[in-house]
């Protein structure tokens, strides 16, 4: 491939509403979801256009005129020229790539330590895949033997004891399965540290589905007349990821297109988006981005991380 990539871990902070309109169904504004596997997902245009907004609004609020003029010049090399425009020097395109966010790990209440991180053997399949696809130098996690666990076990650290309630549902460990357990363990502790290892719990591909359809969050939203009634048509609801769902994604650069000749390489590229989000701290690893709609409200705020590894740094 011609793009150099990175890995990016999102963590909804507030709950996330990415909707996809308006449906017929129970819920009036669902979440939006993969149409094969029904996880929800946030697509790549939505995370690139509040990317730019947050290159724009810094070399906005930027005083320096010299350094406001560079920032604008590395927003127009990294995202492209601003949409409609006519002159003939803006017909080229960004050198970044955004990917759509794929859910990993989702968040369930539990009876033992509050909530747990829930995934399953697809999930972890496709990070696999994605992981080797696009060279970005993960462990993978062994899933082999684990597609066939049953719809009312679980797998997860050796401090859930007995059976564990997700939700309304009773799960009971699964027997000999301390390979499994470890693989789980210190995939979840490479991507997300100690805090998701300790609570990362797989099921079966069929409870998954389950809880990332069913247990979403539902909020009733309505508009008042002058006299605090319901006006008519105004009750509506809404359907968002609850805090603490991790979604990944990946993001790519390739050689600057705006200038070929003496602009960035890929590595470049992608080191100052890097650089940018990251405030040019040294060790800073997490910004913060909202996505989806309902901002006003509070909704989408995110946290984004730059994993990093043994080949990116």
């Amino acid at each position: 491939m011609n793009y150099q990539h990175a890995l990016i871990l999102y963590r909804t902070v507030t709950p996330l509403h990415v909707g996809c309109g308006q449906a017929v169904g129970v819920v009036d504004l669902p979440v939006i979801r993969e149409r094969a596997t029904g996880y929800p997902y946030i697509p790549g245009s939505g995370i690139r256009g509040s990317l730019r907004d947050i290159f724009e609004s810094r070399a906005e609020m930027e005083a320096n005129e010299d350094k406001k003029k560079d920032f604008n010049q590395l927003t127009l090399s990294l995202f492209g020229p601003e949409p409609g425009s006519s002159d003939e020097k803006d017909k080229y395109a960004g050198c970044v790539a955004i990917h759509d966010a794929r859910l990993l790990f989702y968040p369930v209440r539990a009876d033992q330590g509050v909530f747990v991180w829930i995934t399953c053997p697809l999930a972890l399949q496709r990070f696999n895949r994605d992981n080797n696809a696009f060279q970005l130098g993960f462990a993978d996690c062994k899933t082999k033997g684990l597609e066939k666990i049953a719809d009312d076990k679980f797998l997860g650290p050796e401090t859930f004891t007995g059976s564990l309630h997700l939700e309304e549902f009773r799960f009971s460990s699964t027997a000999d399965a301390a390979i499994g357990v470890q693989n789980l363990a210190e995939f979840a502790e490479k991507i997300g540290g100690m805090e998701l290892a300790s609570r990362a719990v797989l099921v079966s591909n069929r409870s998954f589905y389950h809880f990332v359809n069913y247990a979403t969050m539902l909020m009733q939203h309505n508009t008042l007349t002058s006299a605090k009634t319901v006006k008519d048509g105004a009750l509506f609801s809404i359907e968002s990821l609850p805090p603490e769902t991790i979604l990944y994604g990946i993001i790519g650069a390739t050689r600057e297109r705006r200038d070929p000749k003496n602009g960035m390489a890929a590595t470049a590229a992608l080191t100052s988006v890097k650089t940018f989000l990251l405030e040019n701290k040294p060790d800073a690893k997490n910004a913060y981005l909202h996505l989806g709609g309902k901002e006003s409200t509070g909704l989408g705020l995110t946290q984004l991380t730059w994993a990093t590894n043994g080949l990116t740094k």
